[in-house]
C-alpha cells in the first residue's frame, strides 16, 4: 500500500509549519518558501517530490533538510 498522499501547496504548509517551530527560523525565508514543492520522477520506493533550491547551496541547513525528508517519507504529491 502507498503512502497517503497531498497536494504541493498541502505539503509547502506542512512543511513551513514545522520550519517555523525551529528556534530563530519563523518569518524567515527559506527555499520552502520561495521554491516550493515539485514533482520529480520516483525511484523504487523513493519520494515523487522535492524542495526547489532557489538560493545558494552554502545555505543549506540539515535541520530543514530532515524536515523535507520526514515528511517525504510519509507523503507522496497527489499529482492528479
Amino acid at each position: 500500500m502507498g503512502k497517503p498522499t497531498r497536494t504541493a501547496r498541502q505539503l509547502q504548509q506542512m512543511l513551513i509549519q514545522r520550519i517555523e517551530a525551529l528556534p530563530g527560523l519563523r518569518g524567515q525565508q527559506t527555499d520552502v518558501h520561495r521554491g516550493g514543492v515539485i514533482g520529480v520522477p520516483s525511484e523504487e520506493g523513493g519520494s515523487n517530490w522535492t524542495v526547489r533550491v532557489v538560493t545558494d547551496r552554502g545555505t543549506h541547513r540539515a535541520d530543514i533538510a530532515q524536515i523535507i525528508r520526514t515528511l517525504q517519507g510519509q507523503f507522496d504529491l497527489d499529482e492528479d
